[in-house]
This record gives C-alpha cells, sequence and structure tokens, in this order.
C-alpha cells in the first residue's frame, strides 16, 4: 500500500534510537574521527535536514555501552515541513546497521531531552553460565556459575533513596553534586542462566551503574559480604568501590520526562518476568 504522507511544520524533534554499542567510541562524538553514535546519527541528518542543527541527547553513553530507548532532542534553525514516517526511515537507512531509529515526534519549543528528563533507567546484564556463550560476549558480563542472585538481591535495596553517591560515582570536574535519587532496583531473570540488574534514578553521575554492578557482582560471587555494600554507599569514599562492571552489559532502556513531555519518553520492557522488584515508597 503506498504510503499517504501527512505533511507537519516542526522546528524541534525528539528521536528515539536504539544502538548496539560494541562498535561506537561512545555516544559522544570524541577527537580523531573516532566512531560515535552522535556522529553517525548527525550525518544521516544533515542528508535529512541540512546542516542547521544541533542535537541533545538524554544521557550520553560510555564506549561498548548499548541503548535501547535513548531519547536524542533536534533543535533546528528554521521551521520546516516534514513527513515524519518518512524523515524515521531516511534516518533509519542512513544510518549503520548498529543504529536503529525507532521514532520521530515533534517536539515543543521548550523540550530538552536531557533537561526535561525526571527518570532513566538502565539494565545489565550477567550470565551464570558455566561457560562464556560466545554470541553473549559482546552483551553482557559473564560471571559464571558462582554467580548467586539471593545475595545480590539482598544487598541492592540499600541503594535505594535520596544520598551522596561519591562511593560509586567518578567526582565531576566542574564541581557538581553527587547526590542522587534511586526510586527503583529490580532483579530479573531474562533466560536460563542470564540476569537483569535493573536501576531507575532521576539521574546517574558518571559511571554510576557500572560502579554499582560491579560491587555487586562481587558480593554476588562471594568476594564481599552483603553488608559490606551498605557500608561502602555510607562511606562516600571512591577507594570502597571503584571496580567497574565492563560496559558491553550495560543498556539505557527508558527515558522519563515532566509534563507536559511524558509523550516524548521511551522504554524499553524486554517482557522479562519480574524475580524481585524493590521500589522507594
Amino acid at each position: 500500500m503506498p504510503h499517504a504522507y501527512q505533511q507537519i511544520e516542526a522546528k524541534n524533534l525528539a528521536l528515539t534510537i536504539a544502538y548496539e554499542g560494541s562498535a561506537f567510541a561512545g555516544y559522544a562524538r570524541q577527537r580523531g574521527d573516532l566512531p560515535t553514535v552522535q556522529a553517525a546519527l548527525e550525518d544521516a541528518l544533515t542528508t535529512v535536514v541540512g546542516e542547521g542543527f544541533r542535537t541533545v541527547v538524554a544521557g550520553r553513553t560510555d564506549r561498548g555501552v548499548h541503548a535501547l530507548a535513548q531519547v536524542v532532542g533536534l533543535f533546528l534553525e528554521e521551521e520546516h515541513s516534514f513527513d515524519l514516517s518518512k524523515v524515521r526511515k531516511s534516518l533509519d537507512s542512513l544510518t549503520p546497521a548498529s543504529i536503529s531509529v525507532l521514532e520521530v515526534r515533534a517536539a515543543p519549543d521548550e523540550f530538552h531531552a536531557r533537561f526535561s528528563a525526571v527518570w532513566r533507567r538502565y539494565r545489565y546484564l550477567i550470565s551464570s553460565r558455566e561457560a562464556d556463550v560466545p554470541h553473549l560476549r559482546r552483551l553482557c558480563w559473564h560471571l559464571g556459575p558462582e554467580f548467586q542472585a539471593g545475595p545480590l538481591a539482598e544487598a541492592a535495596p540499600a541503594m535505594l533513596g535520596e544520598r551522596d553517591f561519591s562511593t560509586f560515582c567518578r567526582r565531576d570536574p566542574s564541581g557538581g553534586s553527587l547526590r542522587r535519587r534511586v526510586e527503583e532496583v529490580s532483579l530479573y531473570s531474562v533466560a536460563t542462566g542470564l540476569w537483569a540488574l535493573e536501576i531507575k534514578a532521576n539521574a546517574f553521575c558518571h559511571q554510576m551503574v557500572r560502579s554499582l554492578v560491579g560491587y555487586l557482582g562481587r558480593v554476588a560471587v562471594g568476594d564481599k559480604p552483603v553488608a559490606s555494600f551498605a557500608e561502602a554507599l555510607a562511606a562516600q569514599d571512591r577507594a570502597l568501590g571503584v571496580t567497574l562492571a565492563p560496559p558491553q552489559g550495560l543498556y539505557l532502556v527508558g527515558v522519563g520526562y515532566k509534563e507536559p513531555y511524558q509523550h516524548l519518553g521511551a522504554l524499553d520492557d524486554g517482557g522479562f518476568r519480574e524475580l524481585w522488584s524493590y521500589t522507594l515508597a
């Protein structure tokens, strides 16, 4: 059936994208022409909308980290006439196979992909299988059969609430606060021997999720006692929590926005069965 074009006038757009981060040096542009998600997306945007634009992302991801529901705000210098379905298809065809443009929507002038967000959700995949399955090596952290879900589930709720996460965040060079509010933490069984730990917070500081998971992974394999996680949080001492989980297990899976921008948010639920879930009242 031929496409029925529906033209709208818009100056700002909100893009929902997914990407497999193994081939990228992170989301943000880097010096030296390193491959990044932003560079690939903006190259495609230049072809579709021309030169007069800038982009803002909801949450920058590091080298090797993935996204299933990332939101990118597009600010145009001038108003354009768009068929959003055609724009989405064009961008999707112009970006590498490791990037998918899932949705393109018109956005109000005041919408900001980063600053309008009120929460973000990350998922981290851990394998407890005996053997390191080759096709999962770029997608999860293999901890092997030493991994025990029980101790991790017992320790993880200690991160709930608002606190200073200095133990599990890289220091902000500009002196910004490391206080964050974790609203939910959940552990899911994805498949036999494959687990997903999800954390939802109002915001995350640099490498916060990988630091939290890195410590909890040591709890799960018996290298650290359960109670030590709460103690490390309270200590606000980076020296106690610097073990980073590898980047390939981390996924940005959801971004939520305040009124009146809720419809511009994105969430991939993965269809996972919830095993344990702890929610801040």
